[in-house]
């Protein structure tokens, strides 16, 4: 009995071990068929309309459009697409046009239903202004139960590295005449920020001073709905070199704060001097952006001239061409400057430069400051000669110009007004009619001695009258 009860015992544990043998076998292949058929019965339904629309959807609610992705081309567990464009008309900022879309998901990850693309690739991204830039949020019928359960199939949807080998955005009002061409971008997106790194294109600048420049490299974040720029390095075609930071949030009062730097850069037309004299050179400077107005930018900064040569102009029609004839002095028909700067402010509508500087030792020293309201030119100009020069000019116009004497120079008070396409000054004038009442005197004397006269005044008078037809009257004080 002992024997059929031990038996008995033995063959009912052969059973539950070949029952649990069985269960772990079942559930092996259970789990083997899962990973082979799950990753493909996946990659199924993300190659279908059903999963396409989903993306169409979730990307136009990320870049604030209406658009559709292009068919899904599935090999193994890469796909391609010919990428994602807005509908014509579509409301929001911008229209996207985003070409030639690649990337691959993580089989590993399917299993814990997490969707991974460790990187996408765009071939080019296209943006122009859309006509309708409010987007209006568009009530949307409830999903079906198939979709809601197709979207509910993931827990997570992670991306690693977006790269985009070209951007193109063309200047326009919606980016505040800001543009770029060729640009490449490496961002690394999360739930928290997007990083991102630029390199290489064109930017295109709303500033006729700064020009376009090519871009090194840049590097920033974004945290909705902030751009945080932690630096941008470029150059001008000239080899001008510029800096920049800052941080821009837009809205319908955009905010804006940052600093540019540069060194080198070309001068719009390659000249400055507001009518006085002409300054051929390249600048350096910094600027500091304090806010941006709904009119315009708010900032100060300040500039120096690299290469500054003093020049005359054309003819002799600037100050600087007719002190040059008065005094003989060939250096004021171009010298160097060994000193040329000034501190600058902008409001909108409103620049002031002040704290002007500009001086070729031993020559010509000038000080002052100049305010351009729109087009509109005023300030005042503090322009001294070289002492021995300022005396020229000084007995040239009776002793009514260039009268005060400060560490070795004569100076003389210059008033601006104008435009930037017309400046006028008031010294020219003075100089011009100082001479010719010195003219007039000094003819009357020598006259007055030719005649043999001892001041009767007869012979003044004839020496004022042929003055007179010579010169024109001359000006009132």
């Amino acid at each position: 009995m002992l024997r059929v009860m031990g038996d008995s015992s033995r063959g009912k544990t052969n059973r539950l071990f070949w029952i649990l043998g069985g269960l772990a076998a079942g559930l092996l292949v259970l789990g083997v068929l899962t990973a082979v058929f799950l990753p493909l019965w996946i990659t199924r339904w993300l190659g279908g309309d059903q999963f396409r629309q989903l993306a169409s959807q979730q990307l136009s609610t990320l870049l604030k459009t209406e658009g559709e992705l292009q068919p899904l081309e599935w090999s193994s567990f890469s796909v391609f697409s010919g990428g994602f464009a807005s509908r014509p008309g579509s409301p929001g900022p911008w229209l996207w046009d985003v070409r030639e879309l690649r990337t691959e998901i993580s089989p590993r990850l399917l299993l814990d239903r997490i969707l991974r693309f460790p990187e996408i690739s765009i071939g080019e991204l296209s943006l122009t202004p859309s006509a309708q830039p409010v987007l209006v949020p568009v009530e949307k019928p409830a999903p079906v139960p198939a979709e809601k359960t197709s979207s509910d199939l993931f827990r997570d949807v992670q991306i690693g590295t977006v790269e985009i080998h070209s951007i193109q955005v063309k200047p326009s009002a919606a980016s505040a005449g800001w543009g770029v061409q060729g640009l490449q971008v490496s961002a690394q997106p999360s739930k928290q920020q997007t990083d991102f790194h630029l390199r290489g294109g064109e930017i295109m600048t709303p500033f006729s001073w700064l020009g376009n420049i090519q871009l090194g490299s840049a590097k920033g974040r974004y945290t909705d709905p902030t751009i945080f720029l932690t630096s941008l390095d470029a150059k001008s075609p000239a080899g001008g070199t510029f800096q920049l930071s800052g941080e821009y949030t837009p809205g319908p009062t955009p905010r804006a704060q940052g600093r540019a730097t540069w060194e080198r850069w070309s001068i719009p037309g390659g000249k400055i001097g507001v009518g006085l004299f002409e300054i051929p050179a390249r600048m350096s400077g910094e600027f500091v952006l304090q806010e941006v107005r709904p009119e315009g930018p708010v900032g100060q900064g300040q500039v120096r001239l690299v290469d500054a040569r003093l020049e005359p102009g054309p003819g002799s029609e600037t100050v600087l061409g007719l002190l040059g004839a008065l005094t003989g002095e060939p250096r004021l028909r171009g010298c160097p400057l060994t000193t040329a700067q000034a501190k600058w402010s902008m409001q909108p509508g409103l620049y002031d430069v002040s704290s002007i500087v500009a001086e070729a030792p031993g020559l010509l020293r000038a000080v002052g400051q100049v305010r351009i309201t729109g087009q509109n030119l005023s300030g005042q100009i503090l322009l001294g000669l070289e002492r021995n020069l300022g005396s020229k000019v000084n007995a040239l116009t009776g002793g009514e110009c260039f009268r005060r004497e400060e560490g070795g120079y004569l100076y003389e008070t210059i008033n601006l007004s104008g435009t930037l396409d017309n400046p006028q000054n008031d010294l020219k004038a003075k100089l011009t009619g100082a001479i010719a009442r010195t003219a007039v005197r000094t003819g009357a004397q020598i006259l007055e001695k030719a005649a043999g006269s001892q001041g009767g005044g007869e012979a003044g008078k004839a020496a004022g009258q042929i003055l007179n037809s010579l010169f024109g009257p001359p000006p009132s004080r």
